[in-house]
Order: structure tokens, then sequence, then C-alpha cells
């Protein structure tokens, strides 16, 4: 306490203390820049989760005209590919850390606070009331328009659209099954169907309507045992199938 002060000394002291001070400011800086980023996530997950049906995203001559999309575009491809269009309060998958960064860009890009998220996903991929496929993020505008703010996932298989054809309306439910039938009759062999040589036969004509018959009980069995539903108008159902 009573010792004699080392100019030399006190200088390299106040030095490291000064370096010292600014390290534990810089520190805390961050630790302040992570908080907020932290609580920024956090009350977009809340949004995400919730949402609000009376908030639009304010219309800004600063928006991606290539991103608006009206919802009569959104419903074709919804049924095209039997997806649904749903807030994004019912999806159960996680949102991927590039989604939360787009979010957050388009937020502090046009000043605002998003509020309320659609997205289109197969149905697999929301928590459906009773009652890494390929997402498309919405932020709603005014008058039925929507911004697409971010996509992730992998592209749809190449086979879906015809898988997902048949399912469009009942009309295109049964030209299928017709379809199947007569494919199905007429790459049969004549042997397997009657006993006559000939291709064009009455046999071959009956094992088609047979097959129609049949191929419609089983597809009537299973459309009601599993409550489905058209895409026509499942595409902004919150219920099963």
């Amino acid at each position: 306490m009573f010792e004699n002060i080392n100019l030399k000394a006190e200088l390299f002291k106040i030095r490291e203390n000064k370096a010292q001070q600014e390290i534990d400011e810089t520190l805390e800086a961050f630790k302040d820049l992570f908080r907020a980023d932290w609580e920024k996530e956090n009350r977009i997950n809340q949004n995400l989760s919730n949402g609000s049906k009376a908030y639009y995203f304010p219309n800004s001559t600063n928006l991606d005209s290539d991103k608006i999309f009206d919802i009569s575009a959104i419903k074709r491809l919804c049924i095209k590919y039997r997806l649904r269009f749903l807030p994004t309060k019912y999806f159960k998958a996680n949102f991927p850390i590039e989604a939360m960064r787009a979010i957050k860009d388009t937020e502090q890009e046009h000043h605002t606070e998003i509020k309320n998220f659609m997205i289109i996903a197969p149905s697999a991929l929301f928590k459906l009331e009773d009652a890494n496929k390929d997402p498309l993020l919405f932020v709603p505008l005014e008058n039925n328009k929507f911004y697409l703010i971010h996509q992730w996932g992998n592209d749809l298989s190449w086979y879906r659209r015809f898988m997902a054809w048949p399912l469009k309306s009942f009309s295109k439910l049964v030209s299928s099954i017709v379809f199947l039938s007569i494919l199905t009759a007429s790459l049969i062999p004549g042997f397997v169907i009657s006993s006559s040589v000939n291709y064009f036969s009455f046999g071959r004509l009956l094992f088609a309507i047979w097959l129609m018959l049949s191929i419609s009980a089983i597809v009537s069995f299973l459309w009601f045992t599993l409550n489905q539903k058209f895409s026509k108008d499942a595409w902004n159902s919150h219920t099963f199938n």
C-alpha cells in the first residue's frame, strides 16, 4: 500500500485496464446483438405459430413484382400437385435458418413486423384437424394477393403431377378409371380373356367393363374409408384429406 509509485508500471496498468475494458464492452455489444437477434427470432416464431388474420403486409413500391402471386394462381398450383395452402400455425415441420433469415431481411427492408404467414406444402407437413418436401412461404397482401418470402426443401417428384391428376375432381377420377381399365384390357393377351383368337372380341369388351366396375368399387371403398377430398375442395382446407 505504501510502496513507491513506478510511473512506467502505472502506465502499463492503465493500458491493460483500458484494453480489458474495451474487450468487455465489445463482448457486451455482441451479447446485446445476440440477445436482440434471439428476441427477434422468438417473436417471428410466435407469429409463425399464431398469426393475425387481420394483418396484411403493407403495400410497397419496393416489393419485387415477380414474387407477388394472385390467389387464383396459388389455387391452380395446389390443385395441380395436390398441395395445401394454409396459415403457418398448421405447419408441423421446422422452419429452416434460411427461412428465418429471409423473414428478418424482409422485415428490415420494409421496416415492419410481419404478423401473418401462409404456406404451400403437401398435406403430410401440416397438423390437420380431424377434420423436406418443397414448401413456399408467403405473407398476405391486400386484394387476395400474396408475397413469396422463401422456398426451401427438395423439388417435388416428377411423377407427382400424374399421381395428383385423378384427384383433382370427380370427372377426372372417372376418366382415369376408364382409361386405366381400357389400357389394361387392351394389354391382356386374348387367350387369357376368352377362347377367341380374335383380338377385338366381345369378351375383351366385357373384361374392360368388369375392370371399370372392380376398380370403381376399390376406389370408392378407399375413398370413403380414408375420408378423402378432391383437390379442388382440399387445397385450402385445414381438415384431414
